[in-house]
């Protein structure tokens, strides 16, 4: 068989045959050189990054996170967190309002599909200053006939951020949380600014950011208004002249106060050479000894000696 006999039956005997069978093996080995997954897509929030602006300067007005869709191979899309990407706007030289574009620089191999918001708006500010008083905020009770007095340290400090915000600022607070910590004696904490109706302040920067917190126990004591009755008095030439009061305030200690329904006062009769009349005498209120009246409660008598039935 000479050579161009080969050749007419390896290449032109069934060509149309031969060809396709090249075309499909051709295909699939395409296929499987670039597709090696099926593509999807995916969304994912990430947090918008500004560059371009000074400590002096605040933005106001941007959300905080960007929806980003891209799509790649689900062998690689499965595997991508919003911290593979970076949403950024650049506000470089600008002031006052603005309306940018959000870039959005996808890995090697992960397409971009879309970015909502694709432009944000806003403001740039200059930043405000205020010097505000530092107070600690004491968060439950020391229990019993306790409390915390707390300090802290410094007892001045600065916020900053958009004056209308900065404007509203009237303290800083401090909160202790009253628990285990009280067995230490010091220790720190964050603040965070409030309005004069006590509401926090958002988006205010604190400086110093971290205070020294101290605190004392004290006695809690509590003021009260109580029932008052006095005591039967000994049969005898003593009488009531008038009415005794009806009410006693006291003040003590709040676990002895509270405790208290009613007080009973014992009527302290005059000793010695007593004459027909009408006397004033103090009332002795029964009270536990952290517990005293704020009044000088008095009751009227009449003396009427007895009479000797053998004159």
């Amino acid at each position: 068989m000479t050579l161009f006999d080969l050749l007419d039956r390896l290449l032109i005997q069934n060509a149309p045959r031969k060809l396709g069978a090249l075309v499909v093996a051709v295909v699939v080995w395409l296929f499987v050189a670039t597709d090696d997954a099926t593509i999807a897509q995916r969304s994912l929030l990430v947090p918008i990054v500004v560059e371009g602006v000074s400590a002096e300067q605040v933005v106001v007005g941007l959300p905080q996170f960007a929806e980003v869709t891209v799509s790649a191979p689900t062998t690689r899309i499965d595997r991508l967190r919003p911290e593979s990407f970076e949403a950024v706007i650049d506000l470089a030289g600008v002031s006052g309002d603005f309306q940018v574009r959000v870039s959005v620089s996808p890995p090697q191999g992960i397409v971009l599909e879309r970015v909502v918001p694709s432009e944000v708006i806003g403001i740039v500010e200059p930043v405000a200053r205020a010097e505000v008083p530092v107070v600690a905020s004491v968060l439950g009770e020391a229990g019993g006939d306790l409390r915390v007095r707390a300090t802290v340290t410094p007892a001045q400090a600065e916020v900053r951020g958009r004056a209308t915000v900065v404007a509203r600022a009237v303290a800083v607070v401090v909160p202790l949380p009253v628990g285990d910590t009280l067995g230490a004696t010091a220790m720190s904490g964050t603040g965070f600014a409030v309005d004069a109706t006590g509401r926090p302040l958002p988006d205010v920067g604190i400086e110093p950011q971290s205070f020294g917190l101290g605190w004392d126990l004290e006695p809690v004591y509590v003021r009260r208004s109580l029932p008052l009755q006095a005591a039967a008095l000994p049969d005898g030439p003593w009488t009531l002249a008038s009415g005794v009061p009806t009410q006693i305030t006291v003040v003590g200690l709040r676990s002895s106060v509270l405790a208290l329904d009613a007080v009973v006062a014992d009527v302290d009769l005059p000793t010695g050479a007593i004459e027909n009349g009408r006397y004033t005498v103090p009332l002795r209120p029964r009270l536990p000894a952290d517990v005293v009246a704020v009044e000088s409660p008095t009751v009227d008598l009449a003396y009427t000696a007895p009479t000797n039935p053998t004159q």
